[in-house]
Formats: structure tokens, C-alpha cells, sequence
């Protein structure tokens, strides 16, 4: 599996993902927003990785508009959702959740992540946590069930 990957040879998350084999939809939108060099990048990075069944709860219309390349910025700002400049491991988020009900995080684009646990599920957002944390080189993959859309219209409201 990842996990044995990613412990016995160097990986960033692209790689990792690659390896782990369920996040073809997170490994093509990454691609198609030009993210994949900076995900691959030095990091550290947290990223809330949604996996293939995730981005299968996604509407096909909405993850189509999505994918198409005019849209790259919207696909950027939905990706940038999931990932979190430096380390988040598991011990700071059970820290902080010792001493208050959520631990809230800013995405790199801005946007509040807010970290609960609910009947013994990490949940980011509302999208649970499936798997515990994997271990990458630049960075520290939480597997989510749900893709983070943007909290704010994606389309100008005026």
C-alpha cells in the first residue's frame, strides 16, 4: 500500500497519491489547475486529499464545468481549498480538540477549515477522515470522503 511506500521511499504527495491509487479525479484536477509542481514542491504542506469516491459524489456537470481549461482558476481555488501551508500531524489536531469542540485552520486561499470530531470521526468541513494520516516527504495527506468546494460563489455576485 501508500503507507509502505511512503515510508520506505522518498514520495511528495503526488507521488504518494500516484501510489496509493485511489485519486485519479484529485492527480487529473491537479494537473489541470497547474498545481502538480507546487503540491510536489518543497511544503511542507497538510493536504486533505479527496479520494476517488469523493470526487464521485460531485455533481458530473459541476466537476465538468470544472475540469474545462477556462475554468482553471475556479478549479485552483476549489483545490486550494484542501491543502494548508506547514505541518498539521494528528497530535496538534487532538491537542487542540482536548481543549475546544473544533480546530480551526486557514486553506492556502483562505478559506476556514474547520477540524471537529464527531462520534470518533475526524471530519474536515463535514467530509469525514477515512484513513489516518500518511506521511509524505513535503507534507502530511489526511484522506477525506468529500471534495471542499468553495465556500464563496465562484462567479462574481455583482
Amino acid at each position: 500500500g501508500a503507507l509502505a511506500l511512503a515510508s520506505t521511499q522518498a514520495a511528495n504527495i503526488p507521488q504518494a497519491a500516484t501510489a496509493a491509487g485511489d485519486f485519479t479525479s484529485l492527480l487529473k484536477a491537479t494537473e489541470t489547475a497547474g498545481l502538480s509542481g507546487y503540491v510536489g514542491g518543497p511544503g511542507p504542506f497538510t493536504m486533505f486529499a479527496p479520494n476517488d469516491a469523493a470526487f464521485a459524489k460531485v455533481p458530473k456537470a459541476k466537476l465538468d464545468m470544472l475540469m474545462q481549461p477556462e475554468n482553471s482558476t475556479k478549479l485552483k481555488v476549489t483545490l486550494g481549498n484542501h491543502l494548508v501551508t506547514g505541518l498539521l500531524p494528528m497530535e496538534a489536531i487532538d491537542k487542540g480538540l482536548a481543549q475546544a469542540d473544533a480546530v480551526s485552520v486557514m486553506a492556502i486561499n483562505n478559506m476556514p477549515l474547520i477540524i471537529k470530531r464527531e462520534n470518533g470521526v475526524l471530519t474536515v468541513n463535514g467530509a469525514h477522515v477515512v484513513k489516518p494520516p500518511m506521511k509524505v516527504d513535503n507534507g502530511i495527506v489526511y484522506v477525506i470522503d468529500g471534495v471542499l468546494m468553495p465556500a464563496m460563489p465562484l462567479q462574481p455576485t455583482y
